[in-house]
């Protein structure tokens, strides 16, 4: 074998964010400050880095392994959010880099290690190691992309015509939006967040987060985060997340208002398409919708942000669900068998 798995430290978080981020598949996700943000948030434990370097130094992969408690037992196990980042995609280096790390993850008694990397389904068929489905996707199989490499002319053609007209009624409107980076963010543009978060979880029947959670995803990912804010009359009645990374821009967690007075404004429409424009001011190529329905499913719960998402046209992109590496058999088989009666 002519590379080690090794183990992160502070002193290599350039090295680490230069390989995951200009790699095809690095994001958000496994950037070094993800580690710093994943500490911060209650019930997590400790975040393991591990990477593979060549004998020459060349970086061949990295992973953060985020420990997660089962609710039960004290027994935890862990996840690696849009990971593996691997440049060597040979089945044999995959089986060898994920049969190492996951042997440190059984040292430190995790029960098993979920990934759901932007692989696809015949990049797990060549892996030499046994998996299982996961038993919950954190991540969406489905996303809807933008390609920003086109001019805002050629996006706005690529919009339905519902999409363009919604657009053209918030600008009529005189809705604004404005995109503000960490350093700008107040208590004044938090709270206004939070009370719009618990209007659309409650509206739509999801969980969200407690406005802490939101705070540190914005200022501990810094500079990669901008808090997008769409405005009338003194009135914050939308907003979102705004990530950048390298060349990929991902939204996140978008929130409005339950007014019928200001619904009819179509804010999430400016919203997004200021999002879109600064993403591509920032030099993105990409610009990730996150979760839509899946082509077999129509009926999928993201059904009603589908049909949002698509009015601004793109692509689909599709990846493998997450899958679980056991690591303690027989504890394993009590969290299925919890999970079930739960």
């Amino acid at each position: 074998m002519n590379w080690e798995l090794c183990t992160f430290e502070p002193q290599v978080k350039n090295d680490w964010d230069n390989f995951v981020l200009n790699h095809a598949h690095g994001s958000i996700h496994q950037c070094a400050t993800w580690k710093d943000f994943q500490q911060k948030i209650p019930g997590r434990g400790q975040v393991l880095g591990f990477y593979a370097k060549a004998k020459d130094g060349t970086w061949l992969g990295a992973t953060w392994c985020v420990k997660m408690s089962t609710g039960a037992f004290n027994t935890h196990w862990y996840y690696s959010a849009r990971g593996p980042v691997l440049a060597n995609t040979s089945s044999d280096f995959k089986t060898e880099f994920l049969s190492q790390v996951s042997q440190k993850l059984k040292q430190q008694q995790g029960l098993f290690w979920r990934l759901d990397p932007y692989w696809q389904n015949t990049d797990w068929k060549n892996v030499g190691l046994k998996t299982v489905k996961a038993t919950k996707n954190f991540q969406p199989t489905d996303s809807l992309m933008l390609d920003l490499t086109l001019d805002e002319e050629a996006l706005l053609a690529q919009m339905k015509r519902n999409g363009r007209k919604a657009l053209r009624l918030s600008d009529k409107a005189g809705v604004a939006v404005e995109i503000l980076n960490p350093s700008q963010v107040t208590e004044t543009h938090l709270n206004a967040w939070d009370s719009l978060n618990q209007d659309t979880t409650s509206r739509d029947g999801f969980a969200g987060h407690d406005k802490t959670y939101y705070q540190n995803f914005i200022k501990t990912l810094e500079p990669y985060t901008q808090l997008c804010l769409a405005e009338h009359e003194g009135q914050t009645i939308a907003a979102a997340i705004l990530t950048v990374c390298h060349d990929k821009a991902i939204y996140y967690f978008g929130a409005s208002s339950s007014d019928p007075s200001t619904r009819n404004l179509r804010a999430p429409y400016a919203l997004q398409w200021a999002m879109i424009l600064k993403a591509k001011e920032l030099g993105a190529k990409t610009y990730d919708f996150t979760g839509i329905t899946p082509e077999d499913n129509p009926e999928h719960e993201y059904k009603g942000i589908t049909q949002f998402k698509t009015r601004f046209g793109g692509y689909r992109d599709t990846y493998a669900a997450g899958r679980e590496i056991v690591l303690r058999p027989w504890w394993y088989k009590i969290y299925r068998l919890v999970k079930i009666f739960r």
